[in-house]
This record gives structure tokens, C-alpha cells and sequence, in this order.
């Protein structure tokens, strides 16, 4: 290193510093000291190039955010109510983590299962549980249809609430159920005053009847049968827990029962089917006073035979103890479980056999049969598919034909807020005692 001074024109002195050539590196050494930044630039290059040339990695699962309440707050969600599901949830979450302290902990089991998805079809599903047969929403239920996993979402109300009791509906399908049997009872009681006179007019001539003798013996056997069928029909009424529900539908379906007996053995007089039957002899005049003795009277013996007032003939078509018999068989078929399908076969052989003690007895036609089975059935049948179809209105979709029944607005009425059938459960009606064997039934 050296210096020197020059003086300039203006007089001012310059000094001009020089480094020796000794000192200076040499191009070599400078090359040296950048081989290392070079190298480094290289090894970029190509793991910068094979980078590029690799698929690129897949992206990494979401993770569970446990801050999910107090993330969700913020969210403006109007109309429903996360605050307590989002308060268990941040327990649970809050709580595994203060367990899992250090960075290697092993995680809990709330959070192994958050982590697994929720619906995983490639999973090896648990087995299903056996299907509750009592209930039969269950047999309209997509998971009946489908193998995969299903998930269902709730009707809004409990349970409960979708089956209210409603009381006063069945008080006035009760009231509706007298009406028509007192209707029933005014058309016999002018009936018999119409009867031909059996000494004159011999009986139709029918299949059956003309190849069995009569056996009056049969007639009260048959009406012990009826008696039993249709006690134990009230006591699944009476034993359900929707019990109202049941009686309201019931009441009306017999009622309609008896409204349309109550034409069909008016317009259609029929001379006597049997010749050994006691009936009552005819008055000379009809006045309404004479009617309505006779309505209270035969409503006293409730129709039967066996306690010594059904003494007015004439109620041909159709049969009212095939009525009742089948009826008793529809109901508990209909609202009693189906593991109690030997009940449900005593019931069928029962109706039958009744049915067989009637014919045996003359106490009907054939006829008069195979009418009240038809109609008891397909009333009954119609009555519950109404349960099951939803009322649709205007002309898009047009109106089903079961819902152009006359008495469809009673039906709207009555099961206005009930939503279909009613589970097969049962319970004790009365506040004590309290059992245990109605809730294994159900």
C-alpha cells in the first residue's frame, strides 16, 4: 500500500492511494472462494427441476377444529339453537386436550372418533339391530329398502306429540257410533213389521242352507264366540297406549258398519231363513213412540240372541255376527304384535268357526255372509290405507280415489293431527298397579 501527492492547477493538493501489486489476489484464488455459492446454485437447480418433474403431494385431511363453539358463535346463524350440542361437544374436546398434555401423547377415544368419517361405506358395517316390529313406521322406512348406511332426520315434535290423545274425538265418534246403532236398530224394528210371513212364504233357496239341516244349538254357540273376540278386541284397545287414538278410529268404523246395514236390510226384506226361530208377533199400527221402544230394547241386549230381546226378525243383509267376528279379527291383527301371532290365528280360526255356527243354525244366508265380509273388509282396509296416503289437493296432483269417500271429512276431522299408525305399544290404563309385562309386549 502506498500513497502519493499531487498538487493540482488550482493549487490544491490530491493525495492517490495504490494497493501493491504483492498484496493482490490472484484470479485463481477468487475463482476458488465462489466454487462453493456455484455448487450450491447447481444443487438447487436440480432439486428445484426434480421437483417439478414429481407428481405433486396430496394435500393434507382437514383437522378438527375443537374451538368448534366458540368458532361457530361468531357465525351468523339465525333459527336454530346449537347451544347445548355445541357445549357438550366443547367438553368433550377441551377435556381431551388438557389430558394430552405433551406433544407425544397418546390421543383419547372422543378424539379417535372425531377423526374417523362419518360415513364410511368401505367400512365393515356393525350389525343391525333387530327391527322392532311393534312399530310400523318401521315398515315404511328406507332403511327397510336400502343396505347402506341411512341417515333419517327427526320430525321436528317428540314422539310423543306426533299421537296426541285428544279425547274429545273420541267422545264424538262415540256419539257417532250410537247414532248409527240406534239408525240400525229403528230399520229392524220396521223391518219386522214388513217380514213376510213365514207360514206362507218358505225360505229363499241358498247352496248352503238347503244341504245342512238346522241345529239351534248353534246359534248360541256362535254368539259365545262372538262374545269372546271381540272381548279380547277391547282389551287391545283398552291395553294400547295410544288408546284413544284406536277407540276414535274404531268407533267409526263401526258405525258406518251399522249405517249401511241399517239401508241394505231396509230396502231388501227377506223372508226367514229359518223356520224354528222365535220372533215377536207383529203390532197392528207403527207409531214412532212404538219404534223407539223397541230401538232402546234391542240396544238393552246388545243384539244378541242369548239375552233372550233380540225377538224382531228381518236383519237379513247383511250379517252382523259375521260383522262382528271379522272385525275382532282385524283389530288384533292390525294393533296387537306379531309375536303374538297364535292369538292372531285363534282370532281367524274363531271367526271362521262362528261364521260356520251361523249357517248351521239358518240364523243367515249365505249371502248375507259373504256381503259382511266383504264390506267389514274392505271398510276396515280402506279406513287404514287412508292412514298411510297424505291428503293432496288441486289439479296437478289430483285427489286419490280412497280420499272421494263420503265420510272422508270425519275421517280429516279425527285424524287431522295424528301422523298414520300407531306404534304397537301398550301399558297400564289406570294409574296403579304398575306391571311390567305390557312393556315386554311392547
Amino acid at each position: 500500500m502506498y500513497q502519493s501527492s499531487i498538487q493540482q492547477p488550482n493549487g490544491e493538493w490530491m493525495t492517490i492511494s495504490a494497493r501493491s501489486p504483492d498484496k493482490e489476489p490472484s484470479p485463481v484464488t477468487q475463482i476458488t472462494l465462489a466454487e462453493p455459492l456455484v455448487e450450491s446454485v447447481r444443487v438447487a437447480a436440480r432439486a428445484a427441476s426434480a421437483l417439478a418433474a414429481s407428481p405433486p403431494p396430496p394435500p393434507p385431511p382437514p383437522r378438527c377444529d375443537a374451538d368448534i363453539a366458540a368458532h361457530t358463535a361468531r357465525d351468523e346463524i339465525k333459527g336454530i339453537n346449537f347451544e347445548a350440542r355445541l357445549k357438550r361437544n366443547d367438553l368433550n374436546n377441551n377435556a381431551s386436550r388438557q389430558q394430552s398434555t405433551t406433544p407425544h401423547a397418546m390421543p383419547s377415544q372422543a378424539e379417535l372418533m372425531q377423526r374417523q368419517p362419518l360415513l364410511a361405506r368401505a367400512a365393515k358395517l356393525a350389525p343391525a339391530a333387530p327391527a322392532d316390529d311393534s312399530d310400523p313406521d318401521l315398515e315404511h322406512s328406507p332403511a327397510r329398502a336400502h343396505q347402506d348406511f341411512v341417515v333419517e332426520i327427526a320430525a321436528g315434535a317428540p314422539r310423543e306429540d306426533r299421537y296426541p290423545k285428544e279425547i274429545w274425538k273420541a267422545i264424538v265418534s262415540f256419539c257417532f257410533l250410537f247414532l248409527c246403532v240406534c239408525i240400525n236398530m229403528m230399520s229392524l224394528s220396521l223391518v219386522h213389521e214388513r217380514l213376510p210371513d213365514r207360514n206362507t212364504t218358505a225360505p229363499l233357496p241358498d247352496a248352503v242352507l238347503d244341504n245342512v239341516a238346522a241345529r239351534d244349538w248353534a246359534l248360541p254357540v256362535s254368539e259365545y264366540i262372538i262374545m269372546l273376540a271381540s272381548s279380547t278386541a277391547m282389551a287391545v284397545v283398552v291395553f294400547h297406549k295410544h288408546r284413544f287414538i284406536v277407540a276414535r278410529r274404531l268407533f267409526l268404523i263401526i258405525g258406518l258398519l251399522y249405517l249401511y246395514r241399517s239401508v241394505t236390510m231396509f230396502v231388501t226384506v227377506l223372508p226367514m231363513s229359518s223356520t224354528t226361530y222365535y220372533c215377536s208377533p207383529k203390532s197392528n199400527g207403527t207409531t214412532p213412540l212404538l219404534v223407539v221402544r223397541r230401538m232402546f230394547y234391542l240396544i238393552s241386549g246388545f243384539g244378541l240372541s242369548i239375552n233372550g230381546k233380540h225377538t224382531y226378525c228381518g236383519d237379513f243383509i247383511y250379517s252382523g255376527h259375521t260383522m262382528v267376528l271379522v272385525l275382532s279379527y282385524l283389530v288384533v291383527a292390525e294393533y296387537s304384535p306379531r309375536k303374538l301371532w297364535p292369538l292372531h290365528w285363534a282370532l281367524w280360526g274363531a271367526a271362521l268357526l262362528g261364521v260356520a255356527f251361523v249357517l248351521l243354525a239358518h240364523g243367515h244366508y249365505t249371502v248375507d255372509v259373504v256381503i259382511a265380509y266383504y264390506i267389514t273388509t274392505r271398510l276396515f282396509w280402506t279406513f287404514h290405507a287412508l292412514l298411510l296416503a297424505p291428503p293432496r289437493h288441486g289439479p296437478a296432483g289430483g285427489q286419490p280415489m280412497t280420499q272421494r269417500e263420503w265420510w272422508y271429512w270425519l275421517f280429516a276431522y279425527l285424524e287431522r293431527n295424528a301422523r298414520g299408525p300407531v306404534p304397537r305399544r301398550y301399558d297400564w290404563p289406570l294409574p296403579w298397579p304398575r306391571a311390567k309385562l305390557f312393556s315386554r309386549l311392547s
